[in-house]
């Protein structure tokens, strides 16, 4: 019998996805995919990613697309620097990830006030210890 090999990738090389928005959102904001399509997550929870800039206001129903990794842009919270890690808030704006909460992504650009679009590292790094 012959060897075979079998590759695995889940996102077809793909760092976005494209899915339906569950709620009324705004863009470059975090959302966790649900069974009722994408929606704010609680804040410091986990989050599934960053919906991409675009129209500024997207409809229930509307299909969105969704950064799930690599380099993006979300809107801020709060005042962030460089290298923090990011949590969402209630939002689904990015703020500094205290204890306990899931960490979406990393700042490489600073941001002075809400509503700042911040660059990221999209990284899934699990909980602020």
């Amino acid at each position: 019998m012959a060897n075979r090999t079998y590759e695995y990738n889940p996102t077809g090389g793909s760092p976005v996805i494209n899915v339906t928005a569950g709620a009324e959102l705004k863009t470059a904001v975090a959302v966790l995919l649900t069974k009722d399509g994408a929606k704010i997550p609680e804040a410091g929870k986990e989050a599934t990613g960053i919906v991409l800039l675009g129209d500024e206001t997207v409809a229930k129903g509307d299909d969105i697309t969704v950064q799930i990794r690599n380099q993006g842009m979300w809107a801020a919270g709060a005042k962030i620097e460089a290298g923090d890690f990011l949590a969402v808030d209630a939002e689904g704006l990015c703020q500094k990830a205290t204890t306990g909460q899931y960490i979406l992504a990393m700042a490489l650009t600073p941001a002075t006030a809400k509503g700042d679009i911040v660059n990221v590292a999209i990284i899934h790094a699990g909980y602020e210890a």
